[in-house]
């Protein structure tokens, strides 16, 4: 009895000894830092700016939803091939959404890491009235100025000297701030996501999609369907 519980103890001691594995090393060799030098996020403006020499001046617009309806077609991809926050649906981002990720973002940077914005700064006014003011009398006035955005654009960027672990530390819980849904997103991430698409689409057995159903008119589905669920195959709203 003793024998084995010796023989136990010296095996348990050995695999203390073994060599511990690490893991290896991450590298920043691909890393390409924004042409200009500027690492952290610039003051975004809170209002356009208007020449009047040029004729320029503040104008009063509806809420235009038209601008974060349907998907993005441009701004989908990260440029610096790391990490980001990314629109899951539409909606708009305001300038004191501008100045939370600003301060919050530039407060986490450290030495060799950088953020940049992909959306512009807030163009599109909205309007309010004074609080006790009778109904009528035309709109109001200009309360703040907003960004739409649609589904899958990129709001920002993160790189430099940074791993996926670190950037979403700081990255997560800022996609709370907005009033429509986000997620963090990286470049690992946007291309499995991509394969993921085109591999459903290679092996799809299924004879009824969207363009066989709007081909051929089934159901009259053609007199009930909007514009918008023909032109994104009812994905976006």
């Amino acid at each position: 009895m003793n024998r084995r519980i010796l023989t136990v103890a010296s095996g348990a001691v050995q695999q203390l000894r073994g060599i511990k594995k690490h893991p290896f090393p991450v590298t920043f060799e691909n890393v390409v830092f924004p042409p200009n030098g500027q690492m952290k996020l610039p003051s975004m403006p809170t209002e356009p700016f208007y020449d009047a020499e040029k004729g320029e001046y503040k104008y009063k617009t509806t809420k235009r939803m038209i601008e974060a309806r349907g998907v993005e077609e441009i701004h989908t991809d990260l440029i610096h091939k790391q990490y980001g926050l990314a629109a899951i649906s539409g909606g708009f981002i305001s300038s004191a959404d501008f100045k939370f990720l600003e301060d919050r973002i530039n407060k986490n940077l450290i030495d060799k890491q950088f953020a940049i914005w992909r959306v512009d700064p807030p163009w599109l006014p909205r309007t309010k009235k004074a609080q006790g003011t009778r109904l009528g009398g035309g709109k109001g006035s200009i309360q703040k100025y907003v960004t739409p955005v649609r589904a899958n654009r990129i709001i920002l960027e993160v790189g430099g000297h940074i791993t996926e672990v670190e950037a979403r530390a700081f990255l997560m819980y800022l996609c709370e701030r907005f009033s429509f849904p986000a997620e963090f997103v990286s470049e690992e991430i946007l291309q499995e996501r991509r394969q993921e698409e085109a591999r459903i689409r290679a092996n799809n057995t299924n004879k009824f999609d969207w363009d066989k159903v709007i081909k051929y008119n089934m159901q009259n589905c053609t007199s009930w369907l909007s514009n918008y669920d023909i032109m994104w195959r009812g994905k976006y709203k």
